[in-house]
């Protein structure tokens, strides 16, 4: 069975029915063929397929919730297994939908990518519309790619990066046999495809679910933090927040109300919602006590994003920045602005990193409650690491910091399911931070040994 999707989910992808038809099975069951402009963006615009939608396991096996056992007896084994950390993770199933979401997107940006190669363009217009597609859907690859290295590969340490990454997946062909990448090439894909997505893609597209410069430039300062390059780190933040650096003052914002944000809202630059789980809309969906505890009765997040919840002792989240129900997993000016904040203090650049902190705070605060911190060195790191604690949360994105900041003693954290009354705990660098790869991809592609 070599000639299998790199993902055994996809082979379903080649049934289903795309965006306007253009991948229903003709009667004779070959498929219709992608060959237009137009064909190539709707590809891209498929959010039924997985295009605009992030995996929920980083969400999951972080500390910013706590799952009550309703919401546990309701999710799938594999998912209770990751949020308890535990070593045997596929016990009744072989796959993740996480695996087959992010392949998904990279199938379909290869097929767009494959498409442009062979497109010959009439004018300059249609050149020019075709690289911008091209750099659309590097931007996508590129986000799938390095978001599954967040999951499914151990944690970036620049000091290893010879050690096995992810398959990648650089051609829509289906047939071509695949083997696990070093953590090396997979960064070097992802930084070629963003490198030319940067300078294809407008400042800023017509709809924040499309890529642009404002995106790739947000994804690559997400990239070098995780890289630890922050000098890069601060040079593209800065060049994201030159394109666009506006917060919203929550204090203009309603409360009391689940939908507090606007869908699409003004800090959102690529919007992205996490995969929808039977935890998604369950009221024992909780925030970490511990993360609750760290907002004071001055910080305007603590109304505007929480509510009590039934279970007393807990609240709930309950305004998210995809403006309904399910939690956001695309970019923001928030997470940029943060990246450029401690990225410019590691370098030596407090000055800048207080200006970015000061400048986020302000716009969180109860108006005439907030006074500009004045504040550094260690003092001014943990401020920073906090803020993006309780800023970022319900992202995926503090998983991400954990696998970073773990491998310093000074910022390493211990997590645990006490509130579950459980056992269980995760200690800094613990396998718990690395999901398996699906086993079911080791007997579908011999090449992966």
């Amino acid at each position: 069975m070599k000639n299998q999707l790199i993902v055994g989910a996809l082979l379903g992808v080649l049934s289903l029915t795309g965006c306007d038809g253009f991948l229903d099975a003709k009667p004779q069951q070959s498929l219709v063929i992608p060959n237009t402009l137009n064909d190539f963006q709707a590809l891209l615009d498929a959010e039924p397929r997985y295009m605009n939608t992030a995996g929920n396991l980083a969400l999951i096996g972080s500390d910013d919730m706590v799952l009550g056992p309703n919401v546990l007896n309701r999710i799938n084994p594999e998912e209770k297994a990751i949020y308890f950390w535990e070593k045997e993770i596929y016990t009744q199933s072989d796959m993740v939908n996480e695996w087959r979401t992010y392949y998904s997107m990279i199938y379909y940006a290869n097929l767009v990518i494959d498409g442009v190669q062979d497109f010959e363009p009439r004018d300059e217009a249609e050149r020019s519309r075709a690289n911008e597609l091209k750099g659309a859907a590097m931007f996508s690859r590129a986000l799938g790619h390095f978001s599954l290295m967040q999951v499914f590969a151990q944690p970036y340490n620049p000091q290893m990066t010879s050690t096995p990454g992810i398959p990648l997946r650089t051609t829509a062909d289906i047939n071509l046999e695949t083997a696990l990448s070093t953590t090396t090439e997979v960064y070097e894909l992802v930084l070629e495809d963003l490198e030319f997505a940067r300078t294809h893609l407008p400042d800023k597209a017509e709809m924040v679910t499309r890529a642009s410069k404002w995106s790739a430039e947000a994804l690559l300062s997400r990239v070098f933090m995780v890289m630890q390059d922050y000098e890069k780190a601060v040079e593209h933040a800065g060049i994201a927040l030159a394109i666009g650096d506006g917060l919203m003052d929550f204090n203009d914002l309603p409360t009391g109300n689940s939908y507090t944000f606007p869908r699409f809202n003004p800090e959102v630059i690529h919007h992205a919602r996490l995969l929808n789980n039977r935890m998604t809309f369950n009221a024992e969906q909780f925030v970490h006590p511990d993360l609750y505890a760290l907002y004071d009765s001055v910080d305007l997040r603590k109304t505007v994003l929480f509510d009590s919840a039934s279970t007393e002792g807990f609240v709930n989240m309950v305004s998210r920045y995809t403006g309904d129900y399910f939690d956001f997993g695309g970019l923001a000016v928030d997470e940029v602005l943060l990246n450029h904040a401690e990225a410019s203090a590691r370098i030596g650049n407090e000055e800048e990193a207080l200006q970015d902190l000061n400048q986020l705070l302000s716009h969180r605060y109860v108006s005439g409650e907030f006074e500009d911190l004045e504040i550094s060195g260690e003092s001014l790191m943990r401020r920073i690491l906090e803020e993006r604690r309780k800023e970022l949360l319900f992202r995926g994105i503090r998983w991400l910091d954990l696998r970073r900041l773990n491998q310093d003693p000074a910022y390493a954290v211990t997590l645990d399911r006490s509130y579950n009354e459980s056992e269980a705990v995760l200690a800094p660098g613990g396998d718990g931070y690395t999901i398996p790869i699906p086993p079911n991809e080791y007997a579908l592609n011999p090449g992966l040994d």
